[in-house]
């Protein structure tokens, strides 16, 4: 049987695209189990639909959401489908946390909730064999005008899953200069993550469970990224890169007993680990940690759940400054009753840690959180219902919704001026030239928006400059608001 995986156009994005990684997986599983598979990226690929439909000829095709960024385009693609008599599948994050909002569109005949791969291979399995779907445990469709929900299937053991089949994808497109690399490519090496964060759908998700792929499989793919398109860096994309250290201990020796030269970025939480252990991984061509801090308030960090010792916060940035590792410190601002007070807090401890980037984001409502239900509850906050509506919901990086104590303008300045303050910082990256991610964060955005054609690069290209100029006014136009926070205060 012939499946055509998509992963459909996000439109304008201000961060370099990754490679589709889950839909990447599950297409990997279906094809070395006998089936015939062509997964098609649109954000890189923007080809006819409808021709690719007419010479392919798929039996179903699989869209995959991990956000509504998608939603326009995975219309498009359903109704071309759809329209030629071929079932359509939804999968990913998006469609699996909005079951019941996504089935009421009419677009797609089945959803396919949580973990993908297993629930592949018995749809494509039940095409050939005429297995009603209704027997296949992890899908949502409607019947009779009414929901149903399959059973919810375990988690796979991540050891029976294969190694990605690259070839399915073009991986030079989705490589990018990054932190010093000049062909870095997202990778993963675990899914999930065992905390619960009130803003993160890694609860209903992934149930908060934390688990880790061989780090056998992860070197084979490294390896083949390396030796056959001259991969140079990777950044793990799992929401947690080890929860033990014994796994930080056998990747490291790995990377050696490889012979590979590479770098490397990961994610982790503060306090995790010793300066013995940063060191180690230094030594295994690890050079840049992304840490989620999100608030400086105590009291809010309670609220969300993020449960880190603050007291290991500063301690950490100068071990890592000392040795040599770029850090990356990730806040979040208007988090639901957020007062001025709170955002001044977490002001203080941006100025105070020393990290060498500190991206900040605005909070959004994510469906498939605590803090969405919440305000979904209380009435702050209207859940989207139309597909236009829910499009339009720009996660983290747009003010779409203010639902804090403090007014919009102070968190568009905020966030504006950390942006800028990293872009325009002349040695903001460890062992790196002058304006090093100035320079990278140009050309990775000319990058992304060559892919998609002569048109498409003058309208990208508008936005981006409408994007600078953006944080460039907020960051700049608002002296009272920088004043009232002490942006540009620093402490020792």
């Amino acid at each position: 049987m012939k499946v055509l995986f998509i992963n459909p156009s996000v439109g304008y994005y201000t961060r370099a695209l990754s490679n589709p990684l889950g839909l990447l997986s599950i297409a990997t599983y279906v094809k070395q189990n006998g089936h015939e598979v062509k997964l098609e990226d649109r954000c890189v690929n923007k080809s006819n639909i409808n021709k690719l439909l007419d010479s392919f000829k798929p039996d179903i095709v699989g869209v995959s959401l991990m956000s509504s960024r998608g939603l326009v385009d995975a219309e498009k693609v359903s109704k071309a489908a759809r329209a030629k008599g071929i079932p359509v599948v939804w999968g990913g994050q998006m469609p699996s946390l909005q079951m019941e909002q996504v089935l009421a569109l009419d677009i797609v005949d089945y959803i396919s909730y949580g973990e993908g791969e297993e629930t592949w291979l018995e749809m494509m399995n039940a095409l050939e064999s005429g297995r009603p779907f209704s027997e296949i445990q992890g899908l949502a469709y409607k019947e009779n005008g009414k929901t149903v929900v399959t059973p919810c299937r375990k988690f796979a053991d991540l050891r029976d899953m294969p190694v990605s089949d690259y070839t399915l994808i073009d991986p030079p497109k989705y490589m990018q200069t990054y932190l010093g690399c000049k062909k870095m490519m997202y990778i993963y090496s675990a899914k999930g993550c065992p905390c619960r964060c009130a803003f993160c759908s890694n609860q209903n998700f992934h149930k908060s469970t934390y688990r880790k792929r061989p780090n056998e499989y992860v070197m084979e793919e490294i390896r083949y990224l390396i030796e056959n398109h001259g991969a140079d860096g990777f950044f793990f994309s799992d929401e947690l890169w080890v929860v033990k250290r014994a796994d930080l201990v056998d990747f490291c020796q790995k990377v050696h007993e490889s012979g590979l030269k590479f770098q490397w970025g990961i994610e982790l939480r503060i306090g995790m680990f010793e300066e013995a252990d940063y060191q180690m991984l230094y030594d295994a061509g690890c050079r840049w940690i992304f840490f989620g801090i999100e608030t400086g308030s105590k009291e809010m960090q309670d609220i969300v759940h993020k449960n880190i010792d603050y007291s290991k916060i500063a301690p950490t940035f100068e071990v890592l400054n000392r040795i040599g590792i770029t850090t990356i410190a990730s806040f979040i601002i208007g988090f639901p009753d957020e007062t001025t007070k709170q955002l001044k807090d977490t002001v203080r401890l941006l100025n105070t840690i020393k990290a060498n980037l500190t991206p900040v984001f605005h909070f959004t409502p994510i469906p498939g959180t605590e803090l969405y239900d919440k305000v979904v509850a209380n009435g702050t906050y209207k859940a989207p219902k139309t597909l236009k509506a829910m499009s339009k919901v720009v996660a983290t990086e747009s003010l779409g919704v203010n639902l804090s104590a403090v007014p919009s303008v102070d968190l568009r300045v905020i966030r504006s001026w950390y942006l800028w303050k990293s872009f325009s910082n002349k040695s903001a990256l460890q062992e790196h030239g002058s304006f090093e991610f100035a320079k990278e964060t140009i050309l990775n955005g000319l990058h992304s928006i060559s892919l998609k054609g002569p048109v498409n690069f003058f309208i990208d290209g508008f936005k981006a400059l409408y994007e600078f100029l953006y944080i460039f006014w907020f960051s700049h136009a608002y002296p009272k608001i920088i004043k009232k926070y002490d942006l540009d205060k620093t402490y020792d």
